[in-house]
């Protein structure tokens, strides 16, 4: 069953049962798919919500939290690995990590002590002089999207310092180019701001006043066993990935702004209704929450895509190819979440999945986000 054959559970029926049916399709693609052939649509363990002021909170969850073998075999029914998909299970939220970060960042501005249009070279060694804070925030700084940082000899020092010595793709501010690499660097200028690593930044500024009490970087082993699995991975040789902060360059340097945080899905809920809004939270400044929820692209440049960008998040919303709701802000994540919320109503989804196990191209999950966008916000 490939991505246009897969039913369409999001077309009638309550917000309940449509996402337990969109939920039970992923876990059902994955379930059933062969051990080898094209993409499709599908992951072993999904859960979703829609959060709406005024009414109760729709929930669903289906499959494992992992489901193969390194060579995309079904694992044995008595395979340790196979534990099933709870409440409470975390997920790698991957790129939702920049939400996170971009959050810190605009307490920061609020309290007056990060400035967006000053160089990034006034708090930290740059990759060039004109690199502004606001160029990181929009992906516009042209900075490379990635960077092999796990095959740098040594530590975190000298693979930021590679980062500091990066080669530019594009003149800063003339074009948009997502940039993994930039909220690296973010994330590095907000600890060396405040001398405090961004994990724990994040967790006084972020995550507890929003109530994601169990969201954060660097999960203790036992907390890790109920991650959802992700990738076998062979470079770095990681083996099964669990627990453990998938995106390699990430992982090579710890708590970093791209990725890396792990969540529940009542952890992801309460990021979007910060993003929405509504509180518990981070209070931002009119102002600010602007910058975050309005396109910030300067004239004449483009994401090249449906969406527009603020400072850290897209702007709109696909409900189908061609097919836009500019209202509604949030961030997918590579690892198959997405965190969405929409500012005019208070309303919040999530869709959280592994669509990445047992390997990257193995799964997508671009139509169920769009399902999920057609439930909560249509």
């Amino acid at each position: 069953m490939d991505d246009t054959d897969a039913p369409d559970p999001t077309t009638d029926g309550t917000a309940q049962n449509r996402l337990e049916e969109l939920v039970t399709a992923v876990s059902r693609g994955a379930a059933t798919a062969p051990a080898d052939g094209p993409a499709i649509e599908g992951a072993a363990a999904a859960t979703a919500a829609v959060d709406s002021p005024g009414r109760p909170v729709a929930r669903a969850l289906a499959g494992s939290t992992a489901l193969f073998a390194p060579d995309g075999a079904h694992l044995p029914a008595d395979s340790p690995e196979l534990t099933p998909l709870v409440a409470d299970t975390l997920f790698d939220m991957a790129s939702v990590t920049k939400v996170v970060t971009t959050l810190t960042a605009a307490t920061l501005m609020d309290d007056g002590l990060l400035d967006p249009e000053a160089p990034v070279a006034e708090y930290l060694p740059s990759p060039h002089p004109s690199i502004t804070v606001r160029q990181l925030l929009t992906h516009t700084a042209g900075l490379p999207p990635v960077m092999p940082l796990w095959k740098v000899p040594g530590g975190r020092e000298q693979r930021l310092a590679a980062i500091a010595g990066a080669q530019l793709d594009t003149e800063p501010g003339t074009a948009h180019a997502y940039s993994c690499i930039g909220f690296i660097l973010l994330g590095t200028l907000l600890e060396g701001l405040t001398d405090t690593p961004l994990p724990e930044l994040a967790r006084i500024r972020v995550l507890d006043p929003a109530g994601a009490t169990s969201a954060g970087w660097s999960p203790s082993v036992e907390e890790g066993s109920r991650a959802a699995a992700t990738e076998y991975q062979e470079d770095p040789p990681r083996g099964l990935v669990r627990g453990s902060t998938h995106d390699e360059t990430a992982w090579s340097l710890g708590g970093a702004g791209n990725a890396g945080v792990f969540a529940t899905l009542d952890d992801a809920l309460a990021l979007g209704r910060v993003l929405a809004g509504r509180g518990p939270g981070p209070t931002l400044s009119g102002p600010v929450r602007a910058l975050l929820t309005t396109d910030q692209l300067p004239p004449g440049v483009t994401t090249g895509a449906p969406w527009r960008q603020g400072f850290g998040l897209r702007v709109g919303q696909e409900l189908c190819p061609g097919e836009v709701l500019p209202r509604v802000v949030g961030h997918p994540g590579f690892t198959g979440t997405s965190v969405l919320a929409d500012p005019s109503t208070g309303t919040v989804a999530v869709l959280l999945t592994n669509r990445v196990h047992p390997h990257r191209t193995r799964f997508s999950i671009d139509r169920s986000r769009r399902g999920l966008a057609r439930i909560a916000f249509v």
